[in-house]
């Protein structure tokens, strides 16, 4: 697949886990805004925003569910690897 499928994927594959965890830093409504892959795609970092949110609160809910979602990525996207995710403020970000 190429790296912009990936990514693709990626973002609707987070963007609809993220949804559905249940933890009250993470408000209802977070934004995948984009995923940037290394080039062997071992590394995903993931950009988050979310509108009126503790942003560093919501980091650290995000990689406290790291597994989680992988186990998400694992099952929905056909990978040899499923890659490690790192988030980021999407605000503070340049693609």
């Amino acid at each position: 697949m190429k790296p912009a499928q990936v990514q693709s994927q990626l973002t609707r594959v987070l963007s609809s886990a993220i949804a559905e965890l249940r933890d009250p830093r993470i408000p209802l409504i977070v934004t995948v805004d984009h995923v940037n892959m290394t080039p062997d795609y071992g590394l995903a970092r993931v950009y988050v925003s979310a509108i009126g949110a503790d942003m560093p609160a919501l980091l650290e809910a995000l990689t406290h569910a790291r597994g989680h979602l992988q186990r998400e990525v694992a099952q929905h996207v056909r990978m040899r690897r499923t890659p490690t995710l790192e988030f980021y403020d999407a605000a503070q970000a340049r693609f």
